[in-house]
C-alpha cells in the first residue's frame, strides 16, 4: 500500500490477527477494561448484593448476627430468595429434555443417524455431566442475569487407543463442559447483542503444578504467577477470604470466522507474555454458547427476575430481624411492681418462683416489652406474598396449596400456571440446550475419527447401530429440543395423561403406563411403530434398487403392503 506521496505505508490489521507477541497485551487490557466497566456501571456490586441474598457469605452461613456498638441487635436471614430461584430452576428442569436431532433428507441412513445422534446426547447428557453443567448455567443465570457454558474438544481425554511416530500414547478425546458466572467471561461491552459473531474470553482456574507437569518448559514462569488470592477484590464475585491457592487463572480466547479474520483464532494464555497455545479456530463457531433468562435492551446484560425481589427480600430480612431482636432482648419475663410493696420470693425449681407481697400497694404484674406492632408481621405477609406474584411461583408450586384447591386436576393447573408464566426463561434454556446439543454433535462429526462402541447409543436403539466414526453424524444438521407441555412436567399432569392414554386404548401394557406416568413422555408408546416404519423404509429403499426383502411372521403385513405400494407407483 503506498501513501499519496509513493512512500510505502504498512496497511492496518485488525487487532485480533496481529502476532502473538502484540495480541497477549491487548486481551490482558481487553480484561482489565471488563472488570472495570463492571465496577463503574454498579454491575458488578449488584452481583455481589445477589450473590449474598441467594448463598450468604460464609462467615455468617447458618447463623444469626449480632450488630450495634454492643451486639444490640439481632439480623437473621429468611432466604426466600433462594427458595423461589431454586423452585424456577426445579420448574424449568425437572423433566429432561428430549433431543430431536433433523437430518438432512428422510431415508433409512439418515433415520438411523437421528436415532443414533438422539441416543449420543442422552449419553453425553447423563454419563458425561452435561446436564449438570447446563443447569448450573441456568442457576448462574438466575442469579446473574446471564451466565456460560463452553463446549470443547480435549484431544487428550479418552481411552487411548494407540500410539504415535514418537511412542507417545494417543487418546481418541472427547468433549468437555464447563460453566461459567459472567464474571468469568469477558466480552465487548460495547455491543449490545453478545451472539455467534462476538469474540469472548473464559476465565477457568486450574492448579498451576498440573500445568507445570503439562508445560514443563514453562514451568518456572507458570509458578512465578500470581494465585487467585492476589485478585479478591476486582476479579470475582465471592469476597470471602482464601487461605494459599495453588490455583491460577487460565484464559482461553476465542474469536469467529470473520472477514478480519477469515480463519478465526484460539489463544490459550496465562499473562500478558506467557501463551500455552495459537491458532486458527478449529470450531464451526466459538463454543462459548451464553445463557440469559431475558435480555435488558441497550445493555451487554441480561436480566432476571430475582432482581426484582432482591429488594424484597431484603426487606423481609430487615422486618424479620426487628421481631427477632425485639424478642431476644426482652424475651425473658420481667414484672413489675407498687413501691414499698415489700417483694419476696422462694425458688421452688428451676424457672419457678414463689412471689409475696403487700397487696394493700398494688397488684404485681408482667412487663410486656416483646409485643410487636401487626403491622409488622402484616407487612411481612404482604412482601411474602407479593414475591410470590412476581416470580409466579405460587403456593402450589411451593409445596403448600391453598385450602380452595379440592381435585388434582385444579392443583396440576395451577402449577402448569407457574410453568407457563416463566416461558422467558425456559426459552431461554431450550435456546442454550439446542446450541450446546448442536455444538456436541458438530465436534463429533469433525473430530471423532475413532470408532466408538453402539451402546452409548441407548438399549432401544441398539440395533440401529453397533458402532460409529462421525463420518455416522454426517447428514445431522441441527438439534432441536422437546421438554413437553407444562402440564406433563408436574405429577398431577403425568397421572392425567396416562389414565387418558390409557382409557382410550393408546397404552397397551402396566410398563407403558408406568412409563408415561413417571416421564410424561410418549416414546414408550411409539417406539415399536417407529421400528416397524423404519423397517418399511429400509425395504422400500431396497426394493426400489431391486433387492429382496425378507418378510417375517412379525410384521405387520397390513402396513407393509400399504407403504410397499409407494414404490410400485414410483417405478410404475
Amino acid at each position: 500500500m503506498e501513501s499519496s506521496e509513493g512512500q510505502e505505508v504498512e496497511e492496518p490489521k485488525y487487532w485480533a490477527a496481529k502476532g502473538i507477541k502484540e495480541l497477549l497485551p491487548s486481551l490482558q487490557g481487553r480484561i482489565e477494561d471488563y472488570y472495570e466497566f463492571l465496577r463503574l456501571t454498579g454491575r458488578l456490586f449488584l452481583w455481589r448484593r445477589s450473590y449474598s441474598a441467594y448463598y450468604r457469605q460464609s462467615q455468617i452461613l447458618g447463623k444469626m448476627i449480632r450488630s450495634g456498638e454492643q451486639g444490640e441487635f439481632t439480623k437473621i436471614h429468611v432466604n426466600d430468595y433462594r427458595n423461589i430461584a431454586l423452585h424456577l430452576k426445579s420448574l424449568t428442569t425437572q423433566q429432561r429434555p428430549a433431543f430431536d436431532p433433523r437430518a438432512t433428507n428422510t431415508d433409512y441412513k439418515s433415520m438411523a443417524q437421528t436415532i443414533l445422534a438422539s441416543g449420543l446426547l442422552d449419553y453425553y447428557n447423563r454419563e458425561k455431566r452435561m446436564e449438570r453443567f447446563t443447569v448450573q448455567t441456568l442457576e448462574y443465570g438466575l442469579i446473574y442475569d446471564h451466565s456460560y457454558m463452553s463446549a470443547t474438544w480435549d484431544a487428550n481425554d479418552g481411552k487411548t487407543y494407540g500410539k504415535n511416530e514418537l511412542g507417545i500414547d494417543v487418546a481418541e478425546g472427547d468433549i468437555v463442559y464447563e460453566s461459567f458466572a459472567p464474571i468469568d467471561v469477558i466480552v465487548d461491552t460495547s455491543v449490545v447483542d453478545q451472539g455467534d459473531d462476538s469474540w469472548k474470553i473464559t476465565r477457568s482456574f486450574r492448579n498451576r503444578y498440573d500445568l507445570m507437569a503439562l508445560y514443563p518448559e514453562l514451568a518456572e514462569r507458570i509458578e512465578g504467577l500470581p494465585s487467585i488470592n492476589d485478585q479478591l477484590d476486582d476479579y470475582i464475585v465471592i469476597q470471602d477470604s482464601f487461605e494459599d491457592s495453588d490455583l491460577i487463572p487460565v484464559y482461553k480466547f476465542y474469536h469467529p470466522r470473520t472477514p478480519a479474520l477469515p480463519d478465526g483464532r484460539e489463544v490459550h494464555f496465562l499473562s500478558s507474555d506467557l501463551f500455552l497455545l495459537d491458532g486458527p479456530l478449529p470450531y464451526r463457531k466459538v463454543p462459548v454458547y451464553r445463557f440469559e433468562p431475558s435480555k435488558q435492551d441497550a445493555t451487554p446484560f441480561g436480566y432476571t427476575i430475582m432482581y426484582d425481589i432482591l429488594p424484597l427480600q431484603e426487606a423481609i430480612d430487615g422486618l424479620y430481624s426487628i421481631a427477632m431482636t425485639n424478642n431476644k432482648q426482652f424475651g425473658v419475663q420481667s414484672i413489675v411492681g407498687p413501691k414499698g410493696g415489700n417483694l419476696s420470693y422462694t425458688a421452688i425449681a428451676e424457672g419457678l418462683n414463689y412471689f409475696e407481697y403487700d397487696q394493700r400497694n398494688g397488684k404485681l404484674e408482667p412487663l410486656q416489652l416483646t409485643q410487636s406492632a401487626p403491622e409488622l408481621y402484616n407487612l411481612i405477609g404482604i412482601l411474602e406474598k407479593k414475591i410470590e406474584t412476581l416470580s409466579a411461583v405460587n403456593s402450589v408450586a411451593r409445596g403448600q396449596p391453598e385450602a380452595s384447591l379440592k381435585s388434582g386436576a385444579a392443583i396440576a393447573f395451577v402449577q402448569a400456571m407457574a410453568v407457563q408464566f416463566s416461558k422467558d426463561l425456559e426459552g431461554a434454556w431450550i435456546r442454550l440446550l439446542e446450541d450446546v446439543a448442536t455444538g456436541t454433535i458438530q465436534m463429533l462429526q469433525d473430530f471423532a475419527a475413532v470408532p466408538r462402541v453402539a451402546m452409548i447409543a441407548g438399549k432401544a436403539n441398539r440395533p440401529f447401530m453397533r458402532e460409529f466414526t462421525g463420518d455416522d453424524l454426517q447428514l445431522i444438521s441441527r438439534i432441536m429440543v422437546d421438554i413437553g407441555n407444562p402440564l406433563t412436567r408436574t405429577v398431577a399432569g403425568k397421572v392425567n395423561l396416562a389414565d387418558a392414554l390409557m382409557e382410550k386404548g393408546f397404552l397397551k401394557t402396566p410398563e407403558q403406563y408406568i412409563q408415561v406416568m413417571t416421564t410424561g413422555r410418549l416414546e414408550p408408546v411409539i417406539e415399536s411403530d417407529q421400528a416397524e416404519l423404519m423397517l418399511v423404509r429400509a425395504e422400500n429403499e431396497r426394493l426400489s434398487e431391486s433387492q429382496p426383502v425378507q418378510a417375517m411372521i412379525t410384521d405387520s403385513h397390513a402396513l407393509h403392503v400399504r407403504e410397499h405400494k409407494v414404490v410400485l407407483a414410483v417405478t410404475a
